[in-house]
C-alpha cells in the first residue's frame, strides 16, 4: 500500500480528518485494494469501503471446562450448534446467542457426528442411535438404534405433499453408513415410536428405503428437490431419488476414477442443481443431478482439493492442497480472472536485415489501479544497453498530460522515490497539445527502475478515478543505445552503434483469480471471503479483484466452523467460549483539492455499514424483509484517559 494512502487511511478509520499530500517523494507502492474500486462520488467524494468482523455476540456452550472440549460447532440460518466430547448438546439463536436448550444425549464418550438441522427438526447420533429434537425447544422425538454405524454425518430431507386438500410435511433422515449404503429413515414413523413404543401398522421397520453400493462414503450426501447426491472414496457420484414410488432407486452413476477427496458442493441455480465434487488425482467434475449423469466441466489442478468447496451466487471457491485459494465459474467452470493492469513491452531482439544489430533492447511499462493512486513503471530490461529517453503518446486515448503550473511546455509528472538520481533523468518536455510527454536520461542502465506519477486528466472523468484502463492504446517509444565505457565517453569517441528507437502500446491484461497462503474457507459476504490461513489468522480477500483486506489474529479461537449458511463467521476455543462474527464495513471519502499544482487528498470517514440480519446463501427466499436502515455515522475514537500511572 502507498505509504502516504496508508497514512491517510488510518488516521480516517481512527475519526481524524487529514491532510496529506499524494505527490509527496515516497518509495511507490501499489495503490490499496479499496482505491481500486470506488463507488459513487457525493460532493466530489469518492467513496471506499473497508470490511472488518465485528463481534455480534458471544455465549458459552454447556461443558465441564475442567474436564470437556468442544468437539463439533455447526450452524443454519436460525441456530448454532454445540456439541461436546462428552456427549453435550447446545443450541444457540444464531442472532443474539441466547440459548434455547441444552441437553446430554447418549452414552459418554460416545463417538458423534455434527448435528443436522432444517426448519423444526434437530438430528445428531450418538455411536449408532439416532436421536431426533424438536431444533428450538429441545423436546426429545425419537432415539433410533440404526443396525450399523454411521460413516458420515446425517442430514434432513423435506418435502409437502398434497392430500386432497390438506398438505403435509414430510421429513426423512438420510444417513451414509459404514457397510458402503444409504439409509433414509421416516422421520413420522420414528416419531410415533418415540411416542407409542411401536412403529405404525404398516410399517414393519425403522427405514424406509436402503441403497446398497459397498463403497466408502465419508462425506454427507446432498439432496436437491427431488435426488439425492454423493461422491465415493471409489471414485463415483451417484444420483438417488429421495421420495415417491422410486425412492431409493439409482438413477445415475458417473466414474471419475479417483476417490473423493473433499465434501462435495451441490450449487442451485433455480431449477439447475450441479453436484460439484474434486478427486485425489487433483480434479473437479460438475454433473447434473438432475439429468442422467451429464457432465457440465472437468477441471484438472495442480493439488487436489481437501477442505470443504464454497458455491456463492455463481462462484464457486475452492482450497486446493497446496494452500492456494482460487474462484471458478460454476456455470462454465472457467477460472475467474482478475485485472493485472495495463501495460507495454518495447522491444527488439533480433536486427532486421540491413540494420545494426540490436543487442537485445527491451523496455517494460505498466501501472494497476487508479492513475492517481498507482505509480507508472518503467523498468529497463535490456542487455548491456542504457534508455536516452522515453516518449508516452496518449494520441489515442482521451486523456491529456497535467501542464506544470510553473512551465506549460513541462508536464507535471511526478518523480517517486530516488528515480531522478538513480536514473539520470535531466528533463521533461510537454507537447503543445499536452498529448504527448518525453523524458530524457543520462543513465537509465539495465535493470534500473524509474516510478512516476503521471498527473492525468480526462474529459469526462475525475482525476482521481481515472483507471489505468484508460492508457489502453497509449504508445510508448524508448530510444535505447549500448552501453559505453566510461573511458570511451571522456574520450569523446564517436559510438559504434547509433541510439535506435523501440516501440510499444499498451493494452490491459488479466491473470487467474488466486491466493496463496490460505488454509480453509470460512464464509463469503457479497464483497468478501473469509477465509482462515496458513499461519491460523483469518483472512477477508475481497471477491472481485482477490486482494486482502483484513487480517485478525483469533489464535485462542481454534475452532473455526465453515459456513456455507449466512455471511456469519463463527468461531470457538476448545473450552466452548462461541463468537459470531458480522461484517462491517467503513465508508470513507476521498477529495481531491488541488493545492500549487499537485492534489491533496482529505481521507474522511463518511458512515459505518453493517448488515443487522445474516444473508442466506443456501435459502435466500427465507430471509427476513428487513426495512431500509440508513447508515450509522462513524464514531470517533476518543482520546485515552488519563490514569495517572507513571513511566
Amino acid at each position: 500500500m502507498n505509504p502516504v494512502f496508508r497514512k491517510g487511511l488510518l488516521l480516517a478509520l481512527s475519526g481524524w480528518v487529514p491532510t496529506v499530500n499524494a505527490q509527496e517523494d515516497t518509495t511507490p507502492a501499489p495503490a490499496p485494494p479499496a482505491a481500486a474500486q470506488p463507488g459513487d462520488s457525493q460532493d466530489g467524494r469518492s467513496i471506499y469501503s473497508v470490511p472488518s468482523l465485528k463481534p455480534q455476540w458471544q455465549a458459552r456452550a454447556v461443558l465441564n471446562r475442567a474436564t470437556d472440549k468442544l468437539k463439533h460447532l455447526t450452524a443454519d440460518e436460525d441456530v448454532v450448534v454445540a456439541q461436546s466430547m462428552s456427549g453435550v448438546i447446545t443450541v444457540l439463536n444464531s442472532e443474539n446467542g441466547r440459548e434455547y436448550w441444552s441437553s446430554h444425549i447418549g452414552r459418554t464418550n460416545d463417538a458423534t457426528m455434527p448435528a443436522a438441522t432444517d426448519s423444526q427438526l434437530l438430528a445428531v447420533i450418538t455411536g449408532p442411535t439416532i436421536h431426533a429434537f424438536e431444533k428450538f425447544t429441545g423436546r426429545r422425538l425419537f432415539s433410533y438404534r440404526m443396525p450399523q454405524s454411521p460413516s458420515a454425518s446425517p442430514i434432513i430431507f423435506r418435502r409437502e405433499v398434497t392430500y386432497g386438500n390438506s398438505t403435509r410435511m414430510l421429513r426423512w433422515i438420510v444417513v451414509p453408513m459404514i457397510d458402503g449404503s444409504i439409509v433414509s429413515f421416516d422421520v413420522e414413523s420414528l416419531e410415533r415410536m418415540g411416542r407409542l413404543g411401536t412403529l405404525p401398522d404398516d410399517v414393519w421397520r425403522g427405514e424406509q428405503w436402503r441403497f446398497v453400493i459397498s463403497e466408502d462414503i465419508r462425506h454427507s450426501v446432498l439432496a436437491g428437490s427431488s435426488r439425492l447426491g454423493f461422491a465415493t472414496g471409489a471414485g463415483n457420484i451417484y444420483s438417488i431419488m429421495l421420495s415417491g414410488s422410486d425412492a431409493g432407486q439409482g438413477r445415475f452413476q458417473f466414474i471419475m476414477k479417483s476417490g473423493a477427496s473433499a465434501p462435495p458442493v451441490l450449487a442451485v441455480r433455480g431449477t439447475d442443481e450441479r453436484v460439484v465434487s474434486a478427486t485425489r488425482d487433483g480434479r473437479l467434475f460438475c454433473v447434473d443431478l438432475n439429468s442422467a449423469g451429464r457432465m457440465h466441466w472437468g477441471l484438472a489442478l495442480a493439488a487436489p482439493v481437501m477442505k470443504p468447496m464454497l458455491a456463492v451466487q455463481n462462484d464457486l471457491y475452492f482450497v486446493t492442497h497446496d494452500g492456494v485459494l482460487a474462484k471458478h465459474d460454476i456455470l462454465s467452470g472457467d477460472a475467474g480472472q482478475i485485472s493485472s493492469g495495463t501495460g507495454a513491452v518495447a522491444s527488439q531482439s533480433e536486427s532486421s536485415r540491413g540494420e545494426l544489430r540490436a543487442y537485445g533492447a527491451l523496455v517494460e511499462a505498466n501501472i494497476d489501479g487508479l492513475t492517481a493512486f498507482a505509480p507508472f513503471r518503467i523498468a529497463n530490461r535490456s542487455t548491456q544497453q542504457e534508455v536516452r529517453s522515453i516518449t508516452l503518446d496518449l494520441s489515442r486515448t482521451a486523456l491529456t498530460f497535467t501542464a506544470s503550473a510553473a512551465d506549460p511546455a513541462v508536464p507535471a509528472i511526478t518523480v517517486l522515490g530516488d528515480g531522478r538520481e538513480s536514473t539520470g533523468l535531466t528533463g521533461m518536455t510537454l507537447s503543445p497539445d499536452q498529448k504527448s510527454a518525453t523524458l530524457e536520461f543520462t543513465g537509465f542502465d539495465a535493470d534500473e527502475y524509474l516510478y512516476l506519477n503521471l498527473g492525468l486528466q480526462h474529459p469526462e472523468v475525475p482525476v482521481q478515478k481515472i483507471s489505468d484502463s484508460y492508457l489502453a492504446g497509449a504508445d510508448i517509444r524508448a530510444l535505447v543505445a549500448p552501453k559505453r565505457a566510461a573511458s570511451a565517453i571522456a574520450a569523446g569517441a564517436a559510438e559504434a552503434y547509433p541510439p535506435r528507437t523501440i516501440r510499444g502500446r499498451l493494452s490491459t491484461g488479466s491473470r487467474p483469480w488466486k491466493v496463496p497462503g490460505v488454509a480453509s474457507i470460512l464464509a463469503a459476504s457479497e464483497a468478501t471471503i473469509y477465509c482462515e490461513d496458513l499461519s491460523g489468522s483469518i483472512i477477508g480477500v475481497n471477491r472481485s479483484n482477490g486482494s486482502i483486506e483484513y487480517s485478525m489474529d483469533a489464535a485462542d479461537q481454534s475452532i473455526r466452523l465453515f459456513n456455507d449458511r449466512t455471511d456469519r463467521v463463527i468461531t470457538s476455543t476448545l473450552t466452548g467460549q462461541i463468537t459470531l462474527w458480522a461484517e462491517r464495513r467503513i465508508q470513507y471519502g476521498v477529495t481531491p483539492v488541488p493545492i500549487a499544482g499537485a492534489f491533496t487528498w482529505i481521507v474522511t470517514p463518511t458512515a459505518e455499514l453493517q448488515t443487522d440480519f445474516a444473508r442466506y446463501h443456501r435459502n435466500p427466499e427465507q430471509r427476513p424483509l428487513m426495512p431500509e436502515v440508513p447508515a450509522r455515522e462513524p464514531q470517533v475514537a476518543a482520546a485515552p484517559e488519563d490514569t495517572g500511572a507513571g513511566g
